[in-house]
């Protein structure tokens, strides 16, 4: 097939979660024989054309107010960013010429903020079939999280929301296929209005996790029980990632009981404020950036205390190839993959009670470490990157011949006969 996959963001503007998914999933892609093109945004004012792993990445300049990666901006500039990004017809013109160019037999589209939903429009019009695949919320929220600071998850949409997330919301009809990276996610985007078709069931979803970054596990020897229990953050520094409850939290466990190692940069005053939080308890250590290699062998349990319905974190199953568990929050998709006590642990709660007692019935009563890093590292199967992308595949595949997804492409999105999802 001729492969165009889109992103907001690639290298070197970008190296998230979603980008390094993508590009995994781009290099397997190649590597099966397809011919792949990436197209991304650039800050710049000018299209640019690099050639990464081997395929060729064309950058748009972004048409809108400001570059929406950097610094935080005043009110102001930030409707007038959303009024222009509700729908841009100058992304969808730009795509539109692109994709006449690269005539692919179809596009899989990630992460759209910059470009608009207005991309949709230019690949229907084109007659190239769609596979959207869904990272965040930003089909009903602007800021694609559906959570504010003070505010907690959305339990409704905001009239910022309703507005801006209107016409996307209207257009998430376009997509031929979506693939979702968990059931929650999609619950909620359903919940919220968007996606219609697939309510009704004649949108094919798939849920397709993320991939690791490669095939074979790393080397890593099974765990020792020892004191202290070494306990890691991986991840942005963000209020929404429930940082001050996980500081808090160790700092009531008793001395020598446990150390935290926190790894990631997030903006210069909320990452001051959490090294304030932290001052003079012992144990606690902000590492900053920190590669999956040298990091997960160091720890014995990796925390995900997350406040927020996060969609899927990268961080859960790249610290599963190395026989990591985590303990997480039971929000997001994560609930949906950790079976608790076997290949990790789930938090009764968000707060820092809640974390508080989850840590110290782990140190307390201490599991079988070797048995949970064997289901770690069998869990991470689940994971390769073989077996995600012959998922994909088999989507794409399914949408460029306009034919009905293949069974084991994917798993069911069982949102389509569940309850329905309140927010």
């Amino acid at each position: 097939m001729r492969l165009t996959f889109l992103n907001t963001l690639y290298p070197p503007y970008g190296a998230a979660g979603a980008e390094t998914t993508l590009r995994v999933l781009a290099q397997q892609m190649m590597g099966r024989g397809h011919d792949c093109n990436v197209v991304t945004l650039t800050p710049g004012r000018r299209a640019e054309a690099r050639e990464i792993d081997g395929i060729p990445v064309h950058y748009i300049p972004l048409a809108n107010v400001f570059w929406p990666h950097g610094a935080s901006k005043t009110m102001p500039w930030r409707l007038m960013f959303q009024a222009v990004e509700a729908f841009n017809p100058v992304m969808q013109r730009r795509l539109t010429r692109l994709l006449r160019r690269l005539s692919p037999d179809v596009v899989n589209f990630h992460n759209l903020q910059g470009f608009s939903a207005s991309v949709w429009a230019a690949a229907q019009g084109l007659g190239i079939p769609i596979v959207q695949t869904l990272h965040d919320y930003y089909t009903a929220c602007p800021r694609s999280a559906m959570w504010r600071p003070g505010r907690g998850n959305c339990t409704s949409l905001c009239a910022e929301c309703r507005v801006f997330s209107r016409p996307r919301r209207a257009m998430s009809r376009i997509p031929d296929m979506v693939t979702c990276v968990s059931n929650r996610v999609f619950d909620r985007l359903t919940a919220a209005g968007a996606f219609p078709r697939a309510v009704t069931g004649r949108q094919p979803i798939r849920i397709i996790r993320g991939n690791n970054a490669a095939d074979a596990l790393p080397e890593a020897a099974p765990p020792v029980s020892r004191t202290p229990l070494r306990l890691g953050f991986m991840g942005r520094l963000d209020p929404s990632k429930g940082l001050e409850n996980l500081i808090d939290a160790v700092r009531r466990l008793p001395d020598g009981a446990a150390s935290l190692s926190i790894a990631g940069t997030g903006k210069p005053d909320y990452t001051a404020a959490l090294h304030a939080r932290a001052a003079n308890a012992a144990g606690i250590t902000f590492v900053g950036h920190a590669a999956p290699p040298e990091f997960f062998p160091s720890i014995d349990l990796l925390v995900v205390p997350s406040v927020w319905e996060d969609p899927f974190p990268r961080v859960y199953h790249e610290a599963l190839a190395y026989g990591v568990p985590s303990l997480a929050t039971p929000l997001g998709g994560l609930s949906e993959v950790v079976e608790h006590g076997r290949n990790g642990f789930l938090i009764a709660g968000t707060d820092a009670e809640a974390l508080f007692a989850s840590l110290t019935a782990l140190i307390s009563t201490p599991w079988d470490r070797a048995a949970v890093f064997a289901e770690c590292r069998k869990a991470a199967a689940n994971f390769a990157p073989s077996r995600i992308t012959a998922e994909y595949e088999a989507v794409l595949e399914a949408a460029a011949a306009r034919r009905p997804v293949p069974e084991g492409a994917g798993a069911f999105w069982r949102g389509a006969t569940a309850q329905p999802c309140h927010l």
